[in-house]
């Protein structure tokens, strides 16, 4: 709240208010004030939804596909494979980032894209995948459990092959945390601090979050601006998960009534 309070403060002061001004939003060009027409913040800003994209794009359906694999295993692999998620999502960033910085630095220092060719935008996106990865499968799994088997066996009763089952039976129900998953995995992404400022490189490729303590212009409302904007896209993408839930519960309880009728 303090944060969307002081983005609109006339001053330049993120403690003490001297009136109400949009200068921190759309303030004059030639001042730079506003994150609109400031070139750093705009492409650290670009740069973040690119890797949050990017992330999003990769660690979600292979986080679908380990909570379903885990999920038809029969032996201990799946508990192995899902204790090991569990212990890399409880690993502390400042770890995978230091881990992630070595890895880069020293074993595949020349390999396979040249010297120091891994830090940058594909380091910053195999860490950012390595951290979150582990939260879109224990999402989708969570919703798994719920799902009782005996769906799947009415299914190949009726002669269902398992990719029909997967598509009619599965999928349908899986959508909410699909969803849920895409959402927390691209808010995390955008505005995660230690793994993408360990393996940046360069300031080309420095995101939002580590830009803010960079040299975007101090401790300034521009922070409050940056801030807010992101509580408001954080907002909006709960109101979403929200709606998604609310239509598939009425769909479902719409189903159960027609069925029973």
């Amino acid at each position: 709240m303090l944060a969307l309070v002081f983005s609109f403060n006339a001053g330049s002061s993120v403690t003490h208010w001297e009136g109400f001004s949009l200068r921190w939003w759309v303030g004059d060009p030639a001042t730079q004030d506003s994150i609109v027409y400031d070139p750093e913040a705009r492409a650290a800003l670009l740069h973040s939804l690119v890797l949050a994209s990017w992330t999003t794009a990769i660690a979600v359906p292979i986080g679908i596909a380990f909570a379903l694999g885990c999920r038809g295993w029969s032996s201990s692999i799946s508990r192995l494979g899902l204790w090991t998620m569990l212990v890399a999502f409880a690993t502390p960033p400042i770890a995978l980032g230091v881990a992630m910085w070595l890895l880069f630095a020293y074993p595949l220092r020349h390999f396979p894209f040249g010297r120091f060719g891994w830090f940058g935008t594909r380091a910053q996106v195999v860490g950012l995948v390595t951290m979150f990865l582990p939260l879109a499968t224990l999402v989708v799994f969570a919703r798994l459990l719920l799902i009782g088997r005996d769906q799947e066996e009415m299914a190949a009763d009726l002669g269902a092959p398992p990719r029909e089952t997967l598509r009619r039976v599965l999928l349908p129900q899986l959508r909410p945390a699909i969803v849920a998953s895409t959402a927390v995995v691209f808010a995390g992404a955008l505005g995660e601090f230690v793994v993408v400022s360990a393996v940046r490189g360069s300031n080309a490729t420095r995101a939002l979050a580590p830009a803010m303590f960079g040299s975007i212009g101090g401790a300034t409302p521009r922070y409050s601006v940056i801030g807010a904007t992101l509580a408001l896209a954080g907002a909006l993408s709960f109101a979403m998960l929200v709606v998604a839930f609310r239509a598939v519960f009425s769909a479902r309880r719409g189903s159960s009534a027609t069925a029973r009728a």
